[in-house]
């Protein structure tokens, strides 16, 4: 089935909802196609196992496959090779597989994702090699894999291999005994060893294809020569009614539930036979099966009928009450219409009239419809006026007369027809622009008139009384008001959202009980002539399913049927009271789609009713026992994922229905949730709701996913909600948690704690380190202040010695200069006591040259004595001497600085030297120095030379400032 390509999202309430709908009433069965690009298009489905009203396993050619009623997967074996077989284990909570030389089992993972476990690896070399493991079964904690000529029995981890002298072709437990079967008949396994089938020497030469329990015994499927039952003691055939077909086209397979056995064949599809009454139903590729050649077949738990194809896999609504008359390719085209009349059904469609002959014969053939001829073109409506029938044709009105028609008038685009209220011989036709009178006159139709005024469409029209009709159009009601003799409008009034409807489109006229009434998209509505708006009728209403949508209303001998896009509801008119006797019962919109604004409904009888739609037509039976699905598990939540930064699946739904809790990072904390039905289930009238922490419930939608972004850390419920439209609900949730970021995670509290510790440790340590600091301050502070004082007392004692100093300066510069003063009065003395020497040296000269004579020589060597005392006394070394050191004293080593930086002056240049610091004149240095002035000149130009000094600089600067 191409789910989308083909828009058959079929929905499974049908498939549990009518369990009690007879079998093999109506037509054709509907047929749902899987195409294997669904499920990785691996070809050969070789087994099929339901879980439940969800979940199938397949064992196929490209692995096991999984159908949770929405999403096919596969999952693949370690050695890739097909799946053979396939057991869904509720007591192990596994899903046990076997493909070729191996097998093992998948279980949900903590995410519910599925998980392979290899089971064949550890069996040892000699049986490791066991060649197709073709059935898996399970009793008393004993699992037995069959192969293909022995059997490996699993007890408490322990594997036992049991051999058999023969080709093993299938296998069963029945009532806690492994059947085998195989080329040499029928075995049973008791212990580890294996026994002839009790009187089964019959089968030894037979093809076994399958053993199903019946009775109190078994049913032994052969390829060629129908069933034979074994009660334990003997074997003898069981006649079905269909060996001539089991023998032409070959048994593969085979499925039983209660009465019902399914055999797949190879060549022409599946047999469905009725062990209770005997009937048989033939399923292939003329009534919708993808394929003829069918390899596995299984019941599901409400009697469905799934089958493993060459090419596919499809899916047969047993119970459904829904049957179809022909199916793609052999389509007849879209149906609008029909009726049965004389021993035939008549089908009106987009391609011209059909008949065939009723009962439909289907017997697993194309059934036998016939174009009617001369009809080609677009059926809108066959109508019964008396004992005629009526075709209502685009190119306009035919008469049906067995299998051929007859051209009535020659009106065209005609929609619809009714006899006029009152009359036998009149009848009114709706056209495509407007409305005409037709009268019969000698057993002929014929035109009266078109009635005048009238110019729009009248494909649905209802007579209040012969001269009042109403018209539905698209979006109004017309109230058209005739004269008398019916030929021309005499008042016509438009009602639309304004006069009271509830929406500005579909409101379909009908006639219940001579009353009009009006089917609309929000329950049935009346007309009030009093007030001449439009009104709910709530009587209709409860009779019916409340105010829903409706799109026809008819009356039916004592029947009300209401028909919508979604269900088909039927109800006694005897009774008012909602429930008490009305049937309501969805319609498969996947397999039975309405032609829009074209519904349709022909009863049949009271329980048979043919629905046009855009395949063809259906038969809806209706049930014979009222029942009422159960929702409450339908609903369940697929898929979960973190949609940030990338999608990544965090849980999934597996068969267990285990929900893991996640765990999930703050910074991944946004989800996104899918949910839904299974697909059989799904339909435009299911809508859902959603709510988080028991929050309020969301608004209603269609759409079935739902994100979160940006949730905060903690723990969290998602629930999902299904309303049907029979007010039944079905729920579903899944807790999940949000971690808290790094920072308020667990570790980082014990770190905040730590931290805080160690902050108030610090705040101690520092509190104790200020207190220290402050008294530390306080001491300095006091030091500072005595240090203040200190320094205060200091600069005072500072100032004070400054002052002595200054004083003792002072006192010292008197002294100085006193004893500079002393100096040069010395010096002066000393120069003056030389100049009178030298004055007395001259006297003594002059004297000693008077004397002349002996007598004169002791005076003359006493005046030269007296000379030569007088120039000691001029030239004393002792007086310069002490003048130095005298100098030194008062000039702070003026002359020992002198002589050491420059040791080559001479005696008079050392005393030119202390003249100059002493600001003596030249005048006064030459008599000192006992030279004359030129001479102090001469000493002076020597010194600069020897100081090496330039012409402009001072001698007497550089005697004062650089020495």
């Amino acid at each position: 089935m191409y789910m989308k390509n083909h828009k058959l999202y079929w929905l499974f309430s049908w498939l549990f909802l009518f369990p009690f709908v007879e079998l093999f009433a109506g037509w054709n069965s509907f047929i749902v196609n899987f195409d294997k690009s669904l499920y990785g298009k691996g070809a050969q489905t070789w087994q099929i196992a339901p879980y439940d009203d969800k979940w199938v396993y397949f064992a196929n050619k490209n692995g096991m496959v999984q159908f949770d009623g929405n999403v096919w997967s596969v999952f693949p074996l370690n050695n890739s090779s097909d799946v053979r077989s396939v057991l869904p284990s509720a007591a192990q909570k596994r899903i046990y597989v076997g493909g070729i030389n191996e097998f093992g089992y998948y279980k949900p993972d903590a995410d519910g994702s599925l998980v392979y476990h290899c089971m064949s690896d550890t069996l040892d070399g000699s049986i490791r090699f066991l060649g197709n493991v073709w059935g898996i079964h399970e009793v008393d904690n004993i699992l037995y894999f069959q192969g293909d000529d022995r059997v490996i029995k699993y007890l408490n981890g322990k594997y036992t291999a049991i051999e058999m002298d023969a080709k093993i072709d299938c296998s069963n437990m029945v009532n806690g005994i492994l059947y085998v079967g195989t080329d040499r008949g029928v075995w049973l396994l008791v212990g580890n060893t294996f026994f002839p089938l009790q009187g089964g020497d019959t089968l030894a030469s037979k093809r076994i294809r399958g053993i199903i329990p019946y009775k109190k015994g078994v049913l032994v499927v052969t390829a060629y020569n129908g069933l034979y039952y074994c009660d334990g003691r003997t074997v003898e055939p069981f006649m079905t009614g269909a060996e001539d077909f089991m023998r032409e086209n070959e048994v593969f397979c085979v499925a039983k539930k209660d009465d019902k056995i399914a055999l797949g064949t190879i060549h022409k599809g599946l047999v469905l036979i009725d062990c209770s009454t005997g009937q048989l139903k033939y399923f292939n590729e003329n009534n919708g099966l993808r394929n003829n050649t069918v390899l596995s077949v299984s019941f599901d738990v409400a009697g469905n009928l799934w089958a493993g194809l060459d090419s596919g896999i499809d899916y047969v609504c047993l119970s459904s009450p829904f049957t179809n008359l022909y199916s793609y390719p052999y389509s007849y085209g879209t149906g609008y219409t029909a009726a049965v009349e004389n021993g035939y059904l008549y089908l009106g469609t987009n391609r011209g009239l059909y008949y065939t002959p009723y009962p439909v014969k289907l017997n697993g053939n194309l059934p036998d419809i016939n174009p009617m001829p001369q009809s080609s073109g677009q059926v809108w409506n066959l109508c019964r006026i008396g004992d005629e029938l009526f075709c209502l044709h685009d190119r306009g009105i035919f008469q049906i007369r067995g299998t051929s028609v007859k051209r009535v008038t020659d009106i065209t685009g005609a929609w619809s027809c009714q006899l006029v209220t009152g009359h036998t011989d009149l009848m009114y036709v709706g056209v495509y622009n407007g409305l005409y009178l037709v009268a019969k006159k000698n057993g002929e139709w014929t035109v009266a008139c078109k009635i005048d005024g009238m110019g729009d469409s009248c494909r649905l029209f209802e007579q209040e009384n012969e001269k009042v009709i109403w018209v539905y159009n698209t979006d109004h009601v017309t109230r058209i008001e005739l004269t008398d003799d019916l030929t021309k409008v005499l008042n016509i009034k438009e009602y639309d959202k304004d006069d009271g409807f509830p929406a500005g489109r579909d409101m379909y006229v009908s006639k219940v009980e001579g009353r009009i009434y009006f089917a609309t998209s929000s329950g049935i509505y009346k007309y009030n002539p009093h007030k001449e708006i439009m009104e709910p009728c709530p009587d209709m209403n409860n009779l019916l399913n409340g105010s829903s949508v409706y799109s026809r209303l008819l009356e039916y001998n004592d029947k009300l049927i209401s028909l919508s896009p979604h269900e088909i509801c039927s109800a006694n008119l005897g009774t008012y009271k909602r429930g008490s006797n009305t049937s309501i019962t969805p319609i498969q919109q996947s397999l039975v789609e309405l032609v829009p604004d074209f519904e349709a409904i022909i009863p049949l009888s009271d329980s048979l009713m043919i629905i046009p739609n855009e395949e063809g037509f259906a038969l809806f039976s209706i049930p014979a026992v009222k029942t009422r699905q159960d929702h409450a598990h339908s609903l369940y939540i697929k898929n979960m994922y973190l949609s940030y930064p990338k999608d990544s699946l965090v849980y999934t739904a597996n068969f267990l229905g285990q929900k893991s809790f996640p765990q999930i990072s703050y910074s991944q904390n946004s989800v996104r949730f899918e949910y839904g039905l299974p697909s059989f289930m799904q339909g435009d009238d299911i809508h859902f709701q959603y709510r988080l922490n028991k929050g309020n419930w969301s608004d209603f939608t269609a759409v079935s996913t739902k994100e979160y972004s940006n949730l905060s850390e903690g723990e969290y419920t998602f629930e999902v909600k299904a309303v049907f439209p029979d007010g039944t609900t079905s729920l579903d949730e899944i807790m999940f948690r949000i971690l808290p970021p790094w920072y308020r995670s667990v570790p980082a509290y014990i770190c905040y704690i730590v931290l805080a510790l160690f902050a108030l440790w610090y705040i101690y340590r520092w509190d104790d380190v200020r207190v220290r600091r402050k008294k530390q301050q306080a001491v300095i502070e006091k030091d500072k202040e005595l240090h203040e004082l200190e320094k205060g007392y200091e600069e005072e004692k500072a100032r004070q010695e400054k002052q002595i100093m200054q004083l003792e300066k002072e006192r010292l510069e008197y002294d100085l200069q006193h004893k500079s003063q002393e100096m040069a009065n010395l010096m002066i003395n000393l120069v003056r006591k030389n100049e009178m020497l030298t004055e007395i040296k001259s006297e003594i000269y002059k004297v000693s040259t008077l004397l002349k004579g002996e007598g004169t020589r002791e005076g003359k060597q006493q005046l030269m004595l007296i000379n030569s005392r007088i120039d000691a006394n001029i030239q004393s070394d002792e007086v310069l001497k002490r003048i130095e050191d005298q100098f030194d004293l008062i000039h702070n080593n003026f002359m020992k600085r002198l002589h050491a930086k420059h040791p080559d002056l001479s005696n008079n240049e050392r005393m030119m030297c202390a003249y100059l610091k002493m600001n003596l004149s030249t005048k006064e240095i030459a008599p000192l120095l006992n030279i004359s002035v030129r001479g102090v000149e001469t000493i002076r130009y020597r010194l600069r030379k020897k100081f090496g000094l330039e012409r402009e600089d001072s001698l007497t600067d550089y005697l004062n400032n650089k020495l």
